[in-house]
């Protein structure tokens, strides 16, 4: 039997004692998911990222292959100014990216994605010289050349364990790392939860083995990367991503406008955006606080909402 400091069991209590008491457990438990989120910090090249109230962060796509507003990509001017709006709209993180990794991609050679991203990179440092920018690219040689020019996170899609090179260089800077759990080339069991947290345990225990501290890592479960294209797997990750949040790492959700919400709903790529924003929104309270989004405003306001209503009382 549950007694309570009062040494009444709940029932026992009168109304106003019970309200007082669950009000007291509500409280401490926001105490403690506060006090855990303050405490899981990324380090990116020397900016310090906490989620308490999520971490934004703003595709800017310099792909014209992109999946998602591919055709609309401007020059380096262009892209500039979209980054500061983004900045302006609440990112926390500005990620550029010029190799598209959609189904079916055909890979660039590494002098032209460089060819894309580097202007864009120095362009934005130079306007907002305190802005965190991420680099999404799985080449080594477009990873040293993103560095050189001033990003301050590397997402790969292969997690930097497909070339021993990547690891020795993520070890030699300060960069944040975003690794990618990416199964298109595998067969997931029954349990998806159990295999993404069997893979990220060796791929941590790897990046720590070269050398890169823990507290620039951040996890992604890879929705939109599962084999075949498998929307219903898809599914799976997005709702199991609570189990990563065992690593005291942040994690992303990655979903804006991807093609299960074609697949579940026949939606064009122009009428996605309010599924992509409730999917992130029941990633986001399952516990993968990095949103990476193209509406970077919708985003904020919703991380904002959901962080006032955990906190209502």
């Amino acid at each position: 039997m549950f007694l309570t400091e009062t040494g009444k069991t709940i029932a026992e209590l009168t109304v106003a004692e019970q309200l007082n008491y669950h009000h007291r457990g509500r409280a401490t438990k926001r105490l403690l998911a506060k006090l855990q989120d303050e405490d899981i910090i990324w380090q990116a090249n020397g900016h310090d990222l906490t989620q308490e109230t999520g971490i934004i962060y703003g595709v800017l796509n310099v792909s014209p292959e992109s999946f998602y507003n591919g055709e609309h990509v401007g020059g380096v001017a262009a892209s500039i100014a979209q980054a500061s709006q983004q900045l302006a709209d609440g990112a926390d993180v500005v990620e550029v990216g010029g190799q598209t990794t959609r189904p079916g991609f055909v890979p660039l050679t590494p002098e032209a994605e460089i060819a894309r991203i580097v202007p864009v990179i120095q362009g934005i440092k130079k306007a907002h010289p305190y802005a965190v920018v991420a680099v999404d690219t799985y080449k080594y040689e477009v990873m040293v050349a993103a560095i050189e020019a001033g990003a301050d996170i590397i997402n790969d899609v292969n997690g930097f364990t497909d070339d021993p090179r990547k690891l020795s260089l993520m070890a030699a800077t300060n960069v944040g790392l975003l690794t990618m759990f990416n199964p298109r080339d595998q067969e997931l069991s029954v349990d998806i939860a159990a295999d993404m947290v069997a893979w990220f345990r060796e791929n941590l225990a790897s990046l720590e083995a070269a050398g890169i501290q823990r507290e620039r890592i951040a996890l992604d479960p890879g929705v939109g990367y599962s084999k075949n294209s498998d929307v219903y797997q898809d599914l799976a990750m997005m709702q199991a991503v609570g189990s990563l949040t065992t690593f005291k790492r942040p994690v992303m959700t990655a979903v804006s406008n991807k093609g299960w919400a074609k697949f579940l709903f026949d939606l064009p790529k122009d009428e996605r955006s309010d599924l992509s924003l409730v999917a992130a929104t029941e990633m986001y309270r399952l516990g993968a606080k990095v949103l990476r989004v193209h509406d970077v405003k919708s985003a904020r306001q919703m991380t904002s909402f959901v962080e006032l209503l955990k906190n209502a009382h």
